[in-house]
This record gives C-alpha cells, sequence and structure tokens, in this order.
C-alpha cells in the first residue's frame, strides 16, 4: 500500500495567511490559490482591490506549476525558447507567479498569485511556500 502526503484545508489556510501578510506588507491587493497535487482547488482567497480576473489567473499560474512541478516562471521562460508550450488550453498558465509546494520530495500542491507584477506575484507565493516549508520541515 502507498501513503502519499496531502495538503489538507489548515496547511492551505497557512499557506495563503503567509500570502496574505506578504501581501498586506507589501500592499499589493492579489488572489491567492491553493492547489492539491492532482490541480483540484483546496482554498481561494481574493483582497479587497483585486481585480476581477485575479482568481481565475492565480489558480491558472498554480495548475502550471502543480502539474509541471516547476514554478510558473520555468514554465514561463521554457516557452520563450518553445514557443508551442504556450498553447496550453486546459486552463494552465505558464507566468510568473506560481509555485509548486514539496514535502519529502513529493509534490503535494502548489500556490498561485495575481494582482501585482510578476516579480510581486512569485514573491508572495514564495511567502506562503517558504511558510508551509518552515512550519513542516518540508523540503
Amino acid at each position: 500500500m502507498k501513503t502519499e502526503l496531502q495538503l489538507d484545508y489548515a496547511d492551505a489556510r497557512s499557506i495563503a495567511d503567509a500570502c496574505g501578510n506578504e501581501s498586506i506588507r507589501t500592499d499589493v491587493p492579489v488572489s491567492i490559490a491553493v492547489l492539491d497535487p492532482a490541480g483540484h482547488l483546496l482554498l481561494m482567497v481574493r483582497f479587497d482591490g483585486a481585480s476581477f480576473q485575479t482568481p481565475e489567473v492565480a489558480r491558472g499560474k498554480a495548475l502550471t506549476s502543480v502539474m509541471m512541478r516547476k514554478s510558473s516562471k520555468a514554465i514561463e521562460d521554457a516557452t520563450l525558447s518553445r514557443p508551442t508550450l504556450g498553447t496550453f488550453n486546459d486552463g494552465r498558465l505558464p507566468i510568473q507567479g506560481g509555485m509548486p509546494i514539496f514535502a519529502n520530495g513529493v509534490c503535494i500542491g502548489a500556490v498561485g498569485v495575481s494582482g501585482g507584477t510578476p516579480e510581486q506575484d512569485e514573491s508572495i507565493a514564495q511567502a506562503g511556500v517558504d511558510a508551509f516549508s518552515r512550519d513542516n520541515g518540508a523540503a
């Protein structure tokens, strides 16, 4: 029998809270999506002032990260040299702001952020990943 680590609601809430704290600290209103390893939505948060499209963009960035097991920025960079990678039609968005979440070397989900510049979105997403890793000793 195979046992798998999974994010639960408390984990998703903790990740989103860390992202939210960074969003508030930097005064960048964003939406945050936390997905499980199959790409299913665990939690979505849209801060006051975040544009109406940011929830779906955040989800698309997280979906890219969880499906590819890399940051959405890495996929964005790969798309520049191989444009056909950008022809996803399944909801993925290969643009900066999505980060995979790993535990014991296994991708157990992803977080996506949208609302700021690409760099701000990634920094806010990274705050969530860092908090999860710190709280769980994950790598």
